[in-house]
């Protein structure tokens, strides 16, 4: 039983993914997710001029009586390191794994051409495939960045169509969920040239506060900054995101938002998504729960008799409709109903 799935021409072994954040932010970290079985990973995303010092501390989380992770919020910005370094972050990694499966994830000012360089920097460094990072939900929109472009559709057009028109692989704009319609986000990146979309970057939110310090949290010196929530508690989100997506367009879609199991792969695979990736859960968990996921993912596939994941993408969308198209279906029981009623006193 084979879990391969081709991400627009780019072959990976299954279709987890780490996801660009903490835990793929140095070239050990990549060769130790990938040594440990993760089919691709998305490094953190780099940068030029907008490369800024982190504050700490930068994570919160909140959880229930159990002590279960609901969701997960970071303040934490894009790549602290410059592009010198992951020059020599990215030759480590293919020293030890030639030809690595990972996706280069990249982010540049409110200058256009910045983003195009960048791009072409990653090309230029083996890239198979570029994420362009629209959806950062705090730090740059004040600069016109990150969620900024996100949330406007023709910059997303326009950014994307800059960066396919500057390198030859395929491209894939990370969207943000903090809009109004994520799909027609999406249908701009399609026209503008993007193969593939990201979805979700993280929900932007403010986590809480200790009442009887009226502290915010996290606390930075007793201030904090608006964040991006993550973690199981965002799963609907991003399957609504990734199913009217896939709905919607013709692009390939790689799904995020609070996958801590194979069967929440599943969930997003069914729901449209080609491959997954995986953030919150590997920061709380490190790399080593990918054995029992690809384990779990192909048991599933054969005791359902499927051949391939691709027997599955977008299973369920169909069955996503109109809330008139549920309303027509009751009043046709009701009907149906009504009529075994009248035979049965007849």
């Amino acid at each position: 039983m084979s879990l391969e799935i081709d991400f627009e021409g780019v072959k990976f072994k299954n279709p987890f993914w780490i996801g660009s954040g903490p835990t793929s932010g140095t070239g050990d970290k990549i060769v130790q997710a990938l040594k440990a079985g993760w089919g691709g990973v998305v490094i953190k995303t780099v940068g030029d001029s907008i490369v800024r010092k982190g504050v700490r501390p930068m994570y919160a989380a909140m959880r229930n009586s159990n002590k279960d992770l609901v969701v997960f919020e970071n303040i934490e910005l894009i790549t602290e390191d410059n592009l010198e370094t992951w020059d020599k972050y990215i030759k480590m990694v293919n020293r030890e794994i030639p030809n690595a499966p990972i996706v280069f994830s990249i982010m540049g000012s409110s200058d256009i051409s910045e983003w195009s360089k960048l791009a072409r920097w990653s090309e230029d460094h083996g890239a198979n495939l570029i994420e362009l990072n629209f959806g950062c939900p705090h730090g740059e929109p004040e600069k016109r960045s990150g969620a900024y472009i996100s949330q406007h559709p023709d910059l997303v057009y326009d950014y994307t169509k800059e960066v396919v028109q500057s390198v030859g692989v395929p491209v894939i704009s990370k969207l943000s969920p903090n809009v109004t319609d994520i799909t027609e986000i999406a249908k701009n990146a399609e026209r503008a040239g993007a193969k593939a979309v990201s979805a979700i970057n993280t929900v932007s939110c403010l986590m809480g506060m200790d009442i009887e310090r009226e502290m915010l949290s996290p606390p930075v010196f007793g201030y904090t900054t608006y964040g991006g929530l993550s973690g199981p508690g965002v799963k609907p989100i991003g399957l609504r995101a990734v199913s009217s997506i896939s709905k919607n367009t013709k692009l390939t879609i790689s799904g995020i938002g609070g996958i801590s199991s194979w069967q929440n792969a599943i969930e997003y695979i069914m729901c449209g998504a080609t491959s997954v990736q995986v953030v919150t859960d590997t920061v709380m968990h490190g790399f080593n729960q990918i054995k029992s996921w690809t384990e779990g993912m192909e048991d599933y596939l054969k005791r359902h008799n499927y051949g391939s994941l691709e027997e599955i993408k977008g299973k369920v969308v169909p069955n996503i409709r109109e809330y008139s198209y549920l309303e027509t279906l009751i009043a046709e029981r009701d009907s149906i109903d009504d009529e075994m009623k009248k035979i049965r006193e007849a």
